[in-house]
């Protein structure tokens, strides 16, 4: 009697679940209907951070409901993309991910808490950023030829600083030191404000950064621009030549940003979130606060975006492993 109890259970399994199942709105079509937050791997008032604020703003507008930035920052983006790769895949985590979340953290931590290939499922890009590379205007090797022949002639005795090891900014001039066969020294610091601040008082010759972080002290004279690592010449500072046009080519670098949310999102929030995105990129006011701070928006589709992250991850590996920096 039992077993036939049972059996009578098991045949109308497929019809309860067909009524008991959520309705198709439950996947993403009323999506979103409450506070949406922005993951953000940096501190607040930098480019990546006000990009992802002003994007906010308008996906607050589009969509109906508050899109808020959370600022966690540490450990090269990965505490911020931790925080969202292990949030609940409905659409209200979002990460603003970048070059540190997803091509670094992977080399530069033996145990990385979250696989950015399985854990993140990219949304939609958002645009790129280079680096800049500048020295106080009393250092007499202000172009990358001088440079690199005053540090083929004297190695190891000119020093640069940047944000800590690991970054954008220090590993480009890991790559930079690799590609041009010379030996300088770096010093770490918390952020590039302290960095230029110690090459303003004399105490370092050159600094490098992202662009934005930069641009106060060159627009005010107190640094000078040695050269960019855009694939092209920056809009704010046209009359500073790149890293490729002095010869290398392999040295265009930038700051990458796109939308992040955690695996296992419905296919509807992603489209949403998609469109809504693409839409904003394209609003003057948008487009203008994103190039005022050297950043491009672009747009790439899911595979293209997929192919280019994994061969930044392939590309800083190699990096990485060459310039000896051990994972942690």
């Amino acid at each position: 009697m039992k077993r036939r109890v049972f059996a009578a259970v098991l045949t109308t399994l497929p019809f309860a679940e067909r009524v008991l199942a959520p309705p198709a709105f439950a996947q993403g079509e009323d999506w979103p209907q409450r506070t949406v937050r922005i993951v953000c791997p940096f501190t607040p008032g930098g480019s990546q951070d006000n990009i992802a604020r002003r994007l906010a703003a308008k996906l607050t507008e589009y969509l109906g409901q508050s899109f808020v930035v959370e600022n966690r920052t540490g450990a090269g983006g990965s505490i911020a993309a931790d925080n969202v790769a292990k949030s609940a895949p409905d659409g209200y985590s979002m990460l603003l991910g970048n070059i540190g979340s997803h091509a670094l953290v992977p080399h530069l931590y033996a145990r990385p808490a979250y696989n950015a290939f399985t854990d993140l499922e990219t949304v939609v890009w958002i645009g790129t950023q280079p680096n800049l590379l500048c020295c106080s205007p009393s250092f007499p090797y202000d172009t990358l030829p001088k440079l690199i022949a005053a540090a083929k002639a004297k190695p190891g005795t000119i020093s640069y600083g940047s944000s800590g090891l690991g970054t954008s900014p220090s590993l480009t001039m890991e790559l930079f030191k690799q590609k041009a066969g010379v030996d300088m020294t770096f010093i770490s610091y918390r952020g590039a404000a302290a960095a230029a601040a110690d090459v303003l008082a004399g105490h370092v010759p050159l600094v490098i950064s992202n662009i934005d972080s930069l641009m106060g002290q060159v627009s005010a004279g107190k640094l000078k621009p040695v050269a960019t690592t855009g694939a092209k010449r920056s809009t704010v500072l046209p009359e500073t030549p790149t890293f490729a046009e002095a010869g290398f080519p392999d040295l265009v670098v930038t700051s990458w940003s796109l939308w992040a949310v955690p695996t296992g999102t419905p296919a509807k929030i992603k489209e949403k979130l998609k469109a809504a995105t693409e839409r904003a990129l394209q609003a003057p006011d948008v487009i203008a606060s994103m190039k005022a701070g050297g950043f491009e928006p672009g747009a790439m589709s899911p595979a293209e975006i997929d192919a280019f992250i994994k061969a930044e991850h392939k590309r800083w590996g190699e990096v990485i492993r060459g310039a000896g920096i051990k994972p942690q």
